[in-house]
């Protein structure tokens, strides 16, 4: 009798034993069969970049986007882009945005470094400096993260392609156009631009360069005026550029902070409706310039929009759809594929007949 009863204690101790332990395994985060991978918990980064969920269960990409500097109007719309995108869950992706007020290589090197360490699926950067943005792509590349450029390029990088929102070349075309129109086809002309490394700008002063050369009664001035992007240092630079040159007859610009800075210097020198100003810049912070008459005109478009199709073909590109020549964008047109770069079809004219019409 008492060999039977702890033999049946410890048969019944065994059995609760495993049903605890099998109970314990199945409550275990990660527990799996042997030889099965364990699916990380929805809306969390794996080890691995790409393999974050949605609540779907979808893969949801990470997408980095890195501005060339901070602080600036421009940079806050295209922030505003990335906002859209992230929130919008036909990108399905989560959406990250980073501009240093620095607004130098070495700083947007880090910014990819972090990203990096970050577990980014994609890194889409507007370079400061075309080449010496290189090594930190290639850092990026080597770690497994697929690296866009946007709004400004690295031709000579490992990048997947570049997003353009208009053709760099024709757009400065169409402003020296625009200008020499203004200025009857005759005058000296003055160029301005941001920083000197940068890939699209140097595009857009290639157009003007092209686009004026097409009127013998028109001179440019030398040397180019480059702000580095600085809207203090601008409109000081416009000033003196009009007092050494006073017969210029118009200013032709290549970034955002040049036409604003060109009007508030017409101001200052009392030359409003003598000098006409032509260039690429953004209608919120260059209106009043519009409506008095210091800027005659702007094309653009918007950085929102260009920073939201971005990202939207980032996120397509990474689920092994890229982007495909005349593919439509709903409610723009159609988009151009050459080689590695995807032109949109945002461009815009801004006039003081429609800029207040514009939030941007």
């Amino acid at each position: 009798m008492r060999n039977w009863n702890v033999s049946s204690w410890r048969n019944a101790w065994m059995r609760r034993a495993a049903a605890m332990l099998a109970l314990c395994i199945m409550l275990t985060p990660g527990c799996s069969k042997e030889g099965d991978s364990a699916a990380p918990p929805a809306g969390t980064a794996s080890t691995n970049p790409g393999t974050a969920s949605d609540s779907s269960g979808a893969q949801k990409k990470k997408i980095v986007f890195i501005f060339k500097v901070g602080g600036i109007s421009y940079s806050e719309a295209c922030k505003a882009g990335a906002e859209q995108a992230n929130n919008d869950p036909s990108v399905n992706a989560t959406v990250e945005y980073q501009a240093s007020v620095e607004g130098t290589s070495e700083k947007q090197s880090e910014i990819i470094d972090q990203a990096i360490v970050g577990k980014a699926d994609a890194i889409v950067i507007s370079p400061v400096d075309a080449k010496a943005i290189i090594p930190a792509i290639d850092r990026a590349v080597a770690a497994g993260v697929k690296v866009y450029t946007w709004d400004n390029d690295a031709p000579e990088s490992k990048r997947e392609f570049y997003v353009a929102a208009v053709d760099d070349v024709q757009i400065g075309i169409d402003i020296a156009d625009a200008l020499a129109k203004s200025i009857n086809e005759r005058g000296k002309v003055l160029v301005m631009s941001g920083q000197r490394t940068s890939e699209s700008l140097n595009l857009h002063v290639k157009g003007f360069e092209e686009g004026l050369k097409k009127y013998p009664g028109i001179q440019i001035l030398q040397p180019y005026i480059y702000n580095d992007d600085d809207k203090v240092k601008a409109t000081t630079m416009a000033v003196q550029a009009l007092q050494r040159n006073p017969d210029v007859a118009g200013i032709v610009c290549a970034n955002s902070p040049s036409p604003p800075a060109a009007g508030e210097a017409i101001r200052k020198t009392g030359r409003i409706g003598k000098v006409k100003v032509w260039g690429l810049a953004l209608p919120s912070e260059t209106k009043p310039y519009l409506l008095d008459g210091s800027v005659t005109g702007l094309y653009l478009w918007d950085p929102k929009k260009l920073t939201y199709w971005t990202a939207k073909l980032v996120a397509d590109d990474l689920r092994g759809n890229p982007p495909q020549d005349q593919q439509e964008i709903p409610g723009e047109g159609k988009i151009s594929v050459k080689g590695k770069i995807v032109t949109l079809p945002l461009r815009l004219e801004i006039t003081r007949e429609n800029v207040e019409q514009l939030n941007f």
